[in-house]
């Protein structure tokens, strides 16, 4: 399986301790364990259905979530499959399971993420780690598939925010591996970083928080950079600092500076500043490639033609484009393992 079903899909995210699997030794690959706990989830979905129950939502949600799940119909199918997707070496960088509940007139997925070891395992027996949950659901089913999980495999499930300083090194990490790293002439018109930015990104717009007593009246900014100026800001210019970690933040912090008399200061990639020492914040990441918010929402961007399925035969630009998202991807899967210890 490849990186795609991941791709064009709004998540949710969620952080998951370890699974326990008494009843299987192994879980990741285990086609027996898989389609038993996919029936089991088929079953309470079906007894929620018929039962109207909805755990943990009042009565006014639940009849809202009721009616929004009238009209998907029955519940034609639940899935539980292997994710494995390879490296450029070949080797398997993230796995996990994807979760698909197809419906007469929707379908709704999950997908559970293993971290860097690729197998998920922290050397006990019927023990799996799979620290990221992405969700595409509604509520009621969200609701649903989390408490299946708690309940089945022993988990704590919670929303997995993203502090301000991890979309600032996200968004670098992606503009870094998009146009690879490079400033120098290329021959292929097509792979270059100028043309790919303006391809794929197009546009972007971040938007800024304030702490109350900065701007008790103001509480976000939206600073949209258009598509013909991005790319100015994101490639290495003799205005830019050769050794510069965060070219387009810094590059950006110094034009609201100068123009604005805003100073932003979102190059500090330290983490180590605390929300009430944020006076200025980055609170989501907006553009055609990706977006990232500290609420917890993904949405990874890949506009490949249906018949790719070998990524050995994409372009030079749409594999730059699967690097990136899997490199975004990876970051936050290790977001989720580093857990209750990760910088806030």
């Amino acid at each position: 399986m490849s990186v795609q079903p991941l791709l064009n899909t709004s998540w949710t995210l969620h952080r998951l301790s370890p699974l326990q699997h008494p009843e299987f030794q192994t879980l990741l690959g285990n086609q027996v364990a898989l389609k038993t706990y996919a029936n089991r989830l088929r079953e309470q979905l079906i007894g929620n259905s018929v039962t109207g129950a909805y755990i943990g939502t009042t009565p006014l949600a639940a009849a809202a979530d009721e009616e929004a799940l009238s009209k998907t119909g029955a519940l034609k199918a639940c899935t539980w499959e292997p994710i494995d997707i390879p490296d450029e070496d070949g080797q398997s960088s993230i796995s996990g399971i994807s979760i698909v509940l197809e419906y007469e007139n929707a379908v709704y997925k999950a997908a559970l993420l293993a971290g860097r070891d690729g197998q998920g395992s922290r050397g006990d027996n019927a023990t799996t780690a799979l620290p990221l949950l992405l969700t595409r659901l509604p509520n009621a089913l969200r609701q649903t598939v989390t408490t299946f999980l708690s309940a089945t495999f022993d988990v704590y499930c919670a929303l997995l925010r993203l502090p301000p300083y991890f979309l600032c090194t996200g968004l670098e990490r992606y503009l870094h591996n998009l146009t690879g790293g490079s400033s120098g002439p290329v021959m292929d018109p097509s792979s270059d970083p100028r043309f790919i930015l303006e391809d794929v990104v197009k546009e972007m717009q971040l938007t800024l928080s304030f702490s109350q007593p900065i701007a008790p009246s103001l509480k976000s900014l939206n600073v949209n950079v258009p598509r013909e100026s991005f790319s100015q800001f994101v490639l290495p210019s003799t205005n830019a600092p050769a050794a510069s970690k965060t070219p387009f933040l810094t590059s950006l912090g110094t034009y609201l500076e100068t123009h604005l008399a805003m100073k932003l200061d979102l190059d500090d990639l330290s983490g180590q500043k605390t929300l009430a020492h944020q006076y200025i914040r980055l609170s989501k990441v907006a553009c055609s490639a990706f977006v990232l918010g500290t609420e917890g929402r993904l949405k990874l961007v890949a506009n490949l033609a249906e018949d790719d399925d070998d990524e050995a035969a994409l372009s030079q630009k749409n594999l730059r484009v699967l690097s990136a998202c899997k490199e975004l991807l990876q970051a936050i899967i290790d977001r989720a393992a580093a857990g209750e210890h990760a910088t806030t």
